[in-house]
């Protein structure tokens, strides 16, 4: 409960934040509201995560999502989109409400994601996907593969390739290692020089195939792998 005294302190105060923001620049108030409340925004972002995790969730119950990915920090040309996304679905007979999901979002333009409002919005996307258990793969950049380390986003793809596939993979294959625990477990696989990557996406760091931690499509994301490879096979 707000006792009267409280709330006219917080319409004050809100209205000397209001009058310290007036005459700033938005990249000035952007900087003061980070500096001076940066755990008010965070819980506000959590509540926009979970709000548009709801959302998500409600919209996505009238699909039958096929397979869902997402690119990280990466363009890739139309034909190579439609090969993972529109083709892709007529190939599996997709019918009535059945999708195949290929979404992007982009936080590689400052060094610190969460230093602005679109930076973090654009950042917290794969998380709250993941969070919601509808995201199965993500294509990603090096700096967004590394970025998402600590977020506990990963798929343990021991549980997706068989120890022969990794270990002939060799230096492609990437580690990550659990705060307290000393044993690494693969995370993501670098896929730059397949011909489907080098011909259609741009990036100029190293392209990244990754599996959502929470991924209920497990026979998909193989699928998807072997159709990345199998790009102009035939």
């Amino acid at each position: 409960m707000i006792v009267k005294g409280e709330k006219q302190g917080f319409i004050a105060g809100l209205k000397k934040l209001l009058a310290d923001l007036k005459p700033m620049t938005w990249k000035q108030r952007l900087d003061h509201l980070w500096t001076y409340y940066k755990e008010y925004l965070w819980l506000v972002g959590v509540g926009l995560l979970v709000v548009c995790a709801i959302i998500s969730s409600a919209i996505n119950a009238n699909k039958d999502v096929l397979v869902s990915g997402i690119m990280v920090n990466i363009s890739i040309e139309q034909e190579g989109y439609d090969y993972l996304q529109s083709d892709y679905l007529r190939d599996l007979g997709g019918k009535g409400n059945q999708v195949v999901e290929l979404d992007y979002t982009n936080f590689s333009s400052l060094e610190d994601p969460t230093s602005t409002e679109d930076n973090y919005a654009a950042f917290m996307l794969v998380i709250g996907r993941v969070s919601g258990g509808y995201l199965d793969y993500m294509i990603l950049d090096q700096f967004g593969m590394e970025y998402y380390i600590p977020q506990d986003v990963y798929l343990d793809l021991r549980e997706f390739f068989t120890e022969e596939e990794l270990k002939e993979m060799g230096s492609k294959v990437i580690y990550a290692r659990e705060e307290g625990q000393e044993e690494s477990y693969p995370v993501a696989i670098d896929i730059t020089d397949v011909p489907f990557v080098a011909e259609n996406i741009g990036t100029e760091e190293k392209t990244y195939f990754a599996l959502s931690g929470s991924t209920k499509r497990p026979e998909m994301c193989r699928d998807v792998w072997n159709r990345i490879h199998a790009w102009k096979a035939e």
